[in-house]
Formats: structure tokens, C-alpha cells, sequence
């Protein structure tokens, strides 16, 4: 039987509107970087056409994500109105959901705290988390005007976007099967974005980090468990529920030892905690480490060569031209990325090593939070970079 060809309408728009996000983009990396331009100057230093800055800005405008100031010399040519970001009439409101804690602030739409960000434990019963935090988000609410945009969810677990519920949650079970976005919309009034954590620390690359100009990246963080988020031709890596680029699971000895237990920064504070004979944090490990308190050489190489072997699969499985590795083992000694590279190098298909390059992430879970409002309000869809 013949099948039906794609309908060349259907690709042209999804092409078009993958341009008109990579054009967003690239319009707010631009204002996040010089604080105010305009629209001749983001011609100039984007490439873009006029006319698709044009619209492209009003777009923006609409979104109350800019806002237009004054005339101003503009960096070359005539005067004309400078872009800002609209930091001071709109903002962001942030929920960081931890294995522990739980942290919440007011962002500026520039990623940027404004006032102090509540860190509090980890509530015992959803009931309880659902009160603390709803009360908490309205304390943290600024009191100057500023219109809060949405609100920002960055969790651990499996978000199942089918359903929009958490499905898994081994960390926190009492969220597990829980609609969170929903039930804090309705006890706190503001429109709620839940991002599964790794896919918040996509966006985040995307909109704050070094990727806005990417198609292909990935976002490797070793903190707890060895968490994933891929981009693909713009366009977040997510699978059938939302679940997919769960790579923590995969063994890699043949004890059946997974990338989640021994390729970790909390494997290396129990690995060292042990050796020392001593309860402390990763900042302590690190220390205990680098001042030669416990010598943990070999378990630290065997460590690197784990993750070493969790980088080559995403560098041969999804070929990116971009991976950034958020972690903190790696601080513990100036040869231990280095040495990373060496081993990803090793194990990877050779062309693809040679066209990706691999770096330490700037960005966090609380920018990951903000980016999932300022993700919605340019995109006008939820849990997507297209």
C-alpha cells in the first residue's frame, strides 16, 4: 500500500515556527546581554531581517516580556526606540522542589532575584507541602506593583504530561500521582508551569545559558541522580509521556550498578564521607579531598570513568553539538575534567566527539523555574522549546 506523503503545509509551518522561537530567542539573549536596544541595533547584532524584528519585537510587546522606552543613539545608525525587558512593570514568581528543600522567589524577567529567596525542608505530607508553600509564594509576592507573570515549578521525578501529574517521585513519594500545577493555581491564583527538573534546565540553557543560538544540545546534571534533558533540531526530547532521557537507569558494570548510584555527586560525598569516617555535606567532601584528608584516588577515577561512559552514549546516541555538565565532584581536583573528556573521548563514535563540545553549565533549577513561565509567554506552549 502506498503511503501517504507529509503534507508539505504541515512541515513548511512547523518550520516556520520553529524559526519564529529560534528568533525569540535569539531578540531576548540579545536584551539579556545589553540591557537595551533598538530594533536597528538587534538587526545588526542578530543577522535577522528588519521586518522579522519587527514582528518578532511586537510579539514580545504583546507578551508584556519588553517594553518600549525612549529614543536613543542606537549602537550604529539613527535613533530610534529602545527594547527593554519589561523587569520593572513584570516578573516571575519561582518554586524549586529539591530531594530536601524546597526554595521560592520573585525573579526579574532577566533571571535575577529580586529580594531574598526563602529556602525552607522539605515539607512531611503533600497537605502540608501544599499549605507551607502556598503561603510562602504569597509572602514572597513583591509588594511594588510588579505584575508576577506565572508561576515557575522546577521538580524532580517523571512528569507525566498526559496526565499532568508527577508518576514517579522516589525522592519525595508524597507528590507522586499528585496534580501539583493545578492545585497550586488554585490555592495561590497564579497560572502555574511545571517542568520536570531536566527539562527546566534545557530551557534554561536555552533562554540565560550559552545555547540560544543551539538546535542540538544536551544538559547532563550529576548533582543526585545522573539527569538528562535533550534538544533535538529545537525541539525538547520528551517521548510518548514526557518521560523520556532517563539515562540514570542504565547499568554499567556487570554487577548491575547503574549510572544513577555510582556516577554521582552524592556517591562521591558517601564515597568520601566513608574513607573519612565522617557525616558531611559535598562542599566538605570536596574540601577533604583537595586538602589530601582521605586518599580516594582510585574510587574518584573509577568514578569519572562511569561518567565518562554515560557522556560518550548521549555524545553517540544524539550526536549534539553542545553538552553541559552541571555538577560538583568535578571541582574537587583541576585534572578531573580534563581527565572526563579523555574518557568521553574513548568511548565516543570519533566524528561525533569531534563536532560536540562539552562544558560546565552555568545554569540552576531556579533559573530552570523562571524559564518555564518566560518559555510559555514566547511560545505560547507549555513544556517546549519550539
Amino acid at each position: 500500500m502506498l503511503q501517504k506523503s507529509p503534507n508539505p503545509k504541515h512541515k513548511s509551518q512547523n518550520r516556520a515556527g520553529l524559526l519564529r522561537h529560534l528568533n525569540t530567542r535569539e531578540v531576548l539573549a540579545m536584551l539579556l546581554k545589553h540591557g537595551g536596544l533598538s530594533r536597528a541595533d538587534l538587526t545588526r547584532l542578530t543577522g535577522i531581517s528588519g521586518p522579522t524584528i519587527t514582528r518578532t519585537v511586537q510579539d514580545l510587546l504583546d507578551a508584556k516580556l519588553v517594553e518600549e522606552g525612549e529614543p536613543s543613539k542606537a549602537l550604529l545608525g539613527r535613533p530610534g526606540k529602545m527594547i527593554h525587558l519589561a523587569t520593572s512593570k513584570a516578573g516571575v514568581m519561582a518554586l524549586v522542589i529539591g530531594q530536601d528543600t524546597c526554595e521560592i522567589s520573585a525573579s526579574g524577567l532577566d533571571g535575577r532575584v529580586q529580594g531574598e529567596a526563602d529556602k525552607f525542608p522539605m515539607p512531611r505530607s503533600y497537605s502540608e507541602f501544599l499549605n507551607l508553600v502556598s503561603q510562602k509564594l504569597k509572602l514572597a509576592k513583591p509588594k511594588n506593583g510588579v505584575k508576577m507573570m506565572g508561576l515557575g515549578v522546577s521538580t524532580p521525578g517523571l512528569f507525566n504530561q498526559l496526565e499532568n501529574k508527577i508518576s514517579s517521585c522516589p525522592s519525595i513519594p508524597f507528590l507522586e500521582n499528585q496534580m501539583l500545577a493545578k492545585d497550586l493555581e488554585a490555592n495561590t491564583g497564579f497560572e502555574t508551569f511545571l517542568l520536570q527538573e531536566m527539562h527546566a534546565l534545557c530551557l534554561a540553557e536555552s533562554i540565560f545559558g550559552e545555547s540560544r543560538n543551539l538546535s542540538n544540545f544536551a544538559v547532563i546534571d550529576i548533582t543526585h541522580d545522573f539527569g538528562l534533558g535533550v534538544v533535538l533540531n529545537g525541539q525538547q526530547l520528551q517521548g510518548h509521556m514526557g518521560l523520556a532521557g532517563n539515562l540514570g537507569k542504565l547499568p554499567i558494570d556487570k554487577n548491575g550498578a547503574t549510572l544513577d548510584a555510582v556516577a554521582t555527586d552524592d556517591f562521591f560525598c558517601k564515597t568520601i564521607a566513608r574513607l573519612a569516617d565522617s557525616k558531611i555535606d559535598i562542599q566538605g567532601a570536596i574540601n577533604l579531598f583537595r586538602g589530601g584528608a582521605v586518599d580516594a584516588m582510585n574510587e574518584i577515577n573509577l568514578m569519572i570513568d562511569h561518567i565518562s561512559t554515560g557522556v560518550a552514549t548521549v555524545v553517540n546516541l544524539f550526536n549534539p553539538e553542545r553538552i553541559f555538565i552541571i555538577g560538583n565532584l568535578l571541582d574537587a581536583h583541576p585534572d578531573l575534567f580534563v581527565n572526563l573528556l579523555e574518557a568521553t573521548r574513548r568511548k565516543s563514535i570519533k566524528a561525533s566527539f569531534i563536532g560536540c563540545t562539552i562544558n560546565r553549565s552555568k545554569a540552576n533549577s531556579r533559573l530552570g523555574a523562571v524559564s518555564a513561565v518566560i518559555g510559555k509567554l514566547t511560545t505560547g506552549k507549555k513544556f517546549s522549546l519550539k
